[in-house]
């Protein structure tokens, strides 16, 4: 099952653009058809959301089922964040043998490669409307607190990591530092287009930390479409492509994958996406099989030292110092 948030404006034929509402304004949409969302509204959104979790617990017998939000990355049009939806909510379907249910949330990036800064600043004056978001997900979960079975997710891909960072900042602002439940179990970071240094105690996305139980990040040296950010970025480290700067200083609960050998020229031969077009290595993470799995386990809750198919890795100066922090897909 999929839903969206979307704070794109439409124009005069009622197709969502690459601009922004005004005044941090949002459409909810949910009961997705092939070709689109056929209805709207914050009510009939969170009844479809909790009609379907209590569909998974008692028809399908899934005490625990998962929610969760994506959030797209820069280069994605409307209609592709729909297809993106689609894509992961097949594939963990696949993995987990039961539908997924995910609620995307659509910010108004161009489609374009050659945006990229003006996807930035799309990014940026999206926060608003984001955080209201994250507030409404906030409140749906202590109103449901008591009847409350499922476990909670986030994924945030490339630049939408950027969105994901000033809205948990934001989202501070209102809440303070959670304590308690935590609005995320687990939050995972693909590719993100955020300096190495933003993750650390000290970092721009501290936040993000205090608002999970765990956060996972994963990178690969290969991505190219990052190592083109760094240039825009006036060649500072890139999280996605480099990984962390001090892995020794980092909350406990952050954990970085190594994903290389996988995210790369060579292992994303013969990966596809919904239109039958080969994925790059930046967007590999939402389709290669193998990190798919791994993120799988990573939603599932399972102990970061027990995934299957990943070991340790070096610490950020010594190849010999393991952390309990730091892992690579074998």
């Amino acid at each position: 099952m999929i839903l969206m948030a979307v704070n794109r404006i439409k124009d005069k034929h009622g197709r969502y653009t690459d601009e922004e509402r005004s005044r941090h304004r949002f459409d909810y949409l949910y009961d997705y058809e092939r070709g689109g969302f056929s209805k709207s509204g914050r009510a009939g959104f969170k009844r479809a959301l909790l009609t379907e979790l209590q569909r998974l617990k008692n028809e399908e017998g899934i005490n625990t089922p998962k929610a969760g939000i994506f959030i797209h990355g820069y280069n994605t049009d409307y209609k592709e964040s729909i297809g993106e939806l689609l894509n992961l909510e097949k594939n963990f379907r696949d993995i987990l043998n039961y539908p997924a249910v995910i609620a995307g949330f659509s910010w108004p990036s161009s489609g374009h490669k050659a945006y990229y800064l003006s996807d930035r600043e799309e990014a940026r004056d999206s926060v608003g409307a984001f955080t209201r978001f994250l507030l409404d997900i906030n409140n749906f979960m202590i109103e449901n607190e008591q009847d409350c079975f499922s476990t909670t997710y986030c994924i945030a891909h490339s630049m939408g990591n950027y969105l994901l960072r000033k809205g948990m900042e934001y989202l501070s602002d209102y809440l303070g530092t959670p304590a308690g439940r935590m609005l995320f179990a687990e939050t995972v970071m693909i590719a993100p287009d955020l300096a190495s240094a933003d993750i650390e105690f000290d970092g721009k996305g501290r936040y993000i930390a205090d608002f999970s139980r765990r956060v996972h990040v994963y990178y690969s040296k290969h991505d190219r479409a990052l190592k083109a950010s760094s240039i825009k970025r006036f060649g500072g480290s890139r999280l996605g492509r480099h990984g962390a700067d001090d892995y020794e200083n980092l909350p406990e609960n952050v954990v970085l994958v190594n994903a290389k050998k996988y995210a790369s020229r060579k292992g994303c031969q013969e990966i596809e996406d919904l239109y039958d077009k080969e994925v790059s290595v930046h967007s590999s993470y939402k389709y290669h099989p193998r990190i798919l799995q791994d993120i799988i386990s990573v939603i599932s809750s399972i102990d970061r030292g027990l995934i299957e198919g990943r070991k340790p890795a070096g610490s950020s100066d010594r190849i010999d110092v393991y952390l309990n922090n730091h892992f690579k897909l074998v």
